[in-house]
């Protein structure tokens, strides 16, 4: 198992610029790279400033410009969003600039508030992301393709410029119905899933499904399973559990969005009440939260399990300091132990 860094640019209100969100999402891809971990991933989201990002592939550009070694991932691009005739010439560009350092995670989007504004809904979102996939995959492998579809249809055409790394940069899918966990190991893909919040059964199911849906199609090379989850490290358990309190205001807005149901003014969102919310003790439990000896004891289940590669994600609490030294203990003191 090895560890990757989610960097969710969050901005809940005006107490920090938008250009103090992006220099301390750079800060903190910095961080990772000196800690040890193998990739660091940005988001992407439209229209709010919840996730601050619109681009992740133009973030993924210059934090490959102020680090050597450390991996850039895309967690998720929003293909449906997305021209893929376009977006091929742009991903074999950012190959280029990040030295081969590109990784590729796509989805076809989460948040109604999103899909409403862009005019699609989960099912032709997801009829999108598939057949742009097929486009991009033939336009980054192939000299010459054309293509013939429900919603894209062009003649022989070259990308260009082609990615650096060959035949393509790694794909990683947000998969959750088992059907669409199929469809993409079957074309060699890997899967990332975001439970962000929920309960340690939900990644065993999630993880159960994928090995049950491996073991049926026989990829030719093993996939990955990739699971990104809210994650805090503190001195003592104590200082731990006191963070689970925006985890709260979290989940508030991002039901919100997810459900359509959000009261956005100037982007931002009202974190008012809902449903199913969880108590800071049980989102404590639910979470890699704790003190360094806790989380090493967590994050054995998810070793246990089978986890490829776990992806710590950070930077949800508004103090910047408490994020990097977070992560620094989490590096210092939990990453040791498992590699």
């Amino acid at each position: 198992m090895d560890f990757g860094l989610f960097i969710p640019c969050h901005r809940l209100d005006d107490s920090a610029s938008e250009r103090e969100v992006i220099a301390r999402a750079v800060e903190m891809a910095e961080l990772a790279e000196e800690a040890g971990f193998t990739t660091v991933w940005f988001p992407e989201h439209h229209m709010i400033q919840y996730i601050a990002c619109p681009s992740p592939l133009m973030l993924a550009i210059k934090v490959a410009s102020r680090t050597k070694r450390i991996r850039v991932g895309t967690a998720i691009m929003v293909l449906p969003y997305y021209d893929p005739r376009r977006l091929a010439g742009e991903i074999g560009l950012a190959d280029l600039l990040t030295d081969g350092r590109l990784e590729l995670g796509f989805g076809r989007g989460a948040f109604k508030y999103e899909f409403e504004r862009f005019g699609i809904d989960e099912v032709s979102g997801a009829a999108r992301l598939r057949e742009s996939m097929d486009v991009l995959h033939g336009l980054m492998t192939e000299e010459e393709f054309e293509f013939h579809g429900e919603n894209i249809s062009f003649g022989p055409s070259t990308a260009v410029p082609r990615p650096l790394q060959k035949p393509h940069p790694p794909v990683w899918i947000a998969a959750r119905s088992r059907d669409t966990v199929k469809w993409a190991l079957e074309r060699g893909y890997h899967q990332i899933a975001t439970p962000w919040r929920e309960p340690f059964e939900r990644v065993a199911r999630s993880f159960e499904q994928f090995s049950e849906v491996e073991r049926e199609v026989k990829p030719a090379t093993p996939a990955k399973y990739a699971v990104s989850r809210m994650s805090f490290v503190g001195e003592t358990d104590g200082e731990a559990l006191k963070a689970m309190r925006v985890v709260t205001q979290h989940h508030r807005i991002w039901t919100r969005l997810f459900t359509g149901r959000a009261e956005v003014h100037g982007g931002f969102v009202t974190p008012d009440p809902v449903e199913d919310e969880y108590s800071e003790e049980r989102l404590f439990d639910h979470l890699l939260a704790g003190a360094p000896d806790t989380c090493v004891e967590k994050l054995r289940r998810y070793e246990n399990l089978g986890v490829d590669h776990y992806i710590m994600y950070a930077g949800f609490p508004m103090d910047h300091a408490a994020t990097m030294k977070s992560i620094r203990l989490f590096a210092e003191r939990v990453m040791p132990s498992f590699t």
